[in-house]
């Protein structure tokens, strides 16, 4: 039972982290996972799972909202009944990650449960803002986190207390081993299905080249992981340096007095601008629906700043409805830039300007900001993270967290401050030119990392073998050549890059959907792996 409740308050921790601060993202599997294996007592095996799922779901995130298989709670109930399951750690994990991705897959049916439940909840706050009821507002804020989270810590709860007793273990005994095999190659080979998904949004007829590089360093080279990202850095930096593209992000027209913050006589307190960022910053989308999406926590931010500059309840109650319109952005690149901008125009006494400013910056900056940090950054250092904990490494969770923890939270305060200080004009062409700068860099970084980690990671080879008569002094022979072997002088690692090309097509070209994709994989992987014709590495002589 005790472990049953501290998964299932690690569950709860996962999703508010994802929701709002982003302190190390344990939303993502490989932190889920890891983290969960400490819990049940089989830190292997949770880094195991967690990495291989995480593998699994590169690329996926909830762009705009979207419903994704969740796979934080497929990684920790993955771990969990796993750890109750027969066998070694190997056979464990292929069994956590047959039970995880499934679950992942269906407990995704649960999120429009949750996010439902906020869109109703919303509209009670629409009444506390006409009411001016700042306590109100904030209730509704913070009680639309427990739909989203029940949908995740119930199912988690159930699972592991189902893992407490020797069921688990009773029918996990009587799997046969080659179902087992099939699932280890499976789980090699869902990488490829992140890896495929990163490349679908990424600029591949532009860049493609830029693959050879990691894979040359990766395959001729042997080039470590961290080396071939080190290598991408340095061909990302020559790249921005000699050819820049800025595009200028456009904003509306606004009052002469709106472009620049007057600082002739500020009226707000660095208490109330630290409140707003605060704000933000613990809590910008735990009331998250699908009417207004993060209305609500845009508007529970701007409170305090609305409270010190509106002592008029009519002005008061005005601002807190005008923040409760739509909004949507990236809130880790762009969220507290708009925030910054939006108090600067307010305190100038410019709220139509300030109200437009949002709808200017919100869609062009949530491009940007979806882009650097999800699909490149986010995708970079949690791959990294992932190969190092499949090798049972714990610096891998550990350097995914640190460089979440970090950059996210210097990040946002930096582009807080610098909105606020700078005003609207120089915080929208400015910002958006570094930012294209430094999207146009990830992506070439992007693009060579994943030119390594395709080969380093996605891990298939072909046991089957081929009869080849030759004549030795006169007298033929007949020997066993190991197709491998062929393949292997042909190219190194020619099967993960035929598997991540395959993948590719189908879900680009064919356009399948990632779940139908995942399906197809873990089929084609256990057929394979059942029938004893491929695996993840080369049987031990």
């Amino acid at each position: 039972m005790l472990v049953a409740l501290a998964l299932t308050i690690w569950a709860i921790y996962c999703t508010y982290d994802g929701l709002g601060p982003f302190l190390i993202y344990a939303q993502r599997p490989l932190i889920a996972g890891s983290v969960a294996g400490l819990i049940v007592g089989h830190p292997l095996l949770g880094l195991l799972i967690g990495a291989t799922l995480e593998l699994a779901a590169l690329g996926v995130y909830t762009y705009g909202g979207a419903t994704i298989p969740d796979y934080q709670t497929g990684a920790i109930v993955g771990t969990a009944l796993a750890a109750g399951a027969a066998g070694d750690v190997s056979a464990q994990a292929a069994i956590g990650i047959g039970v995880g991705l499934p679950a992942a897959i269906l407990l995704s049916a649960l999120d429009p449960v949750g996010k439902m439940v906020t869109t109703a909840l919303v509209h009670r706050a629409d009444g506390y803002a006409a009411d001016g009821n700042a306590r109100g507002l904030a209730l509704i804020h913070w009680v639309s986190l427990v739909p989203w989270v029940a949908v995740r810590a119930i199912p988690t709860f159930l699972a592991a207390l189902a893992a407490s007793g020797g069921l688990v273990k009773d029918i996990t005994a009587s799997i046969p081993a080659g179902f087992v095999q099939g699932m280890t190659l499976a789980g090699s080979l869902l990488p490829a299905v992140g890896f495929a998904l990163l490349l679908g949004m990424m600029e591949l007829s532009r860049y493609w080249y830029l693959l050879l590089i990691g894979f040359v360093g990766y395959a001729y080279l042997k080039l470590p992981v961290l080396g071939i990202a080190l290598v991408g850095v340095a061909v990302a930096m020559l790249f921005v340096t000699f050819k820049r593209d800025e595009p200028v992000l456009a904003v509306p027209e606004a009052e002469e007095a709106a472009e620049e913050k007057s600082a002739a006589d500020p009226r707000l307190t660095k208490q109330d601008l630290r409140r707003a960022f605060r704000r933000y910053f613990w809590s910008s989308q735990i009331s998250w629906n699908y009417e207004r999406m993060q209305a609500l926590g845009f508007a529970y931010s701007m409170e305090p700043v609305l409270r010190r500059l509106y002592p008029d309840k009519a002005d008061y109650t005005a601002g807190l409805q005008r923040h409760m319109q739509f909004f949507n952005t990236s809130v880790l690149v762009g969220g507290p830039l708009i925030l910054g901008s939006t108090v600067a125009l307010e305190e100038a006494g410019t709220p139509k300007s300030a109200a437009s400013t949002k709808v200017a910056l919100m869609g062009p900056m949530a491009g940007i900001g979806d882009t650097v940090v999800f699909a490149l950054y986010n995708s970079i250092i949690f791959t990294m993270g992932a190969s190092w904990a499949l090798q049972g490494n714990w610096l891998g969770p550990a350097f995914a967290a640190v460089m979440v923890l970090v950059p996210y939270a210097l990040v946002r305060r930096w582009q807080f401050v610098f909105a606020y200080r700078e005003g609207k004009r120089l915080a929208g062409h400015l910002a958006a030119g570094a930012l294209a700068r430094v999207a146009q860099g990830a992506t070439v970084l992007g693009f060579v990392v994943l030119g390594g980690f395709i080969p380093s990671i996605v891990k298939v080879v072909t046991t089957l073998t081929y009869r080849q008569t030759t004549t030795v002094q006169g007298k033929p022979v007949t020997q066993s050549v190991a197709i491998q072997d062929r393949l292997d002088e042909l190219l190194p690692f020619l099967l993960p890059v035929l598997v991540t090309a395959g993948v590719y097509l189908l879900t680009v070209k064919a356009r399948l959907r990632p779940v139908w994709v995942i399906g197809i994989v873990v089929v084609a992987g256990v057929i394979l792996g059942w029938l004893g014709w491929f695996a993840p590495a080369p049987a031990k002589s």
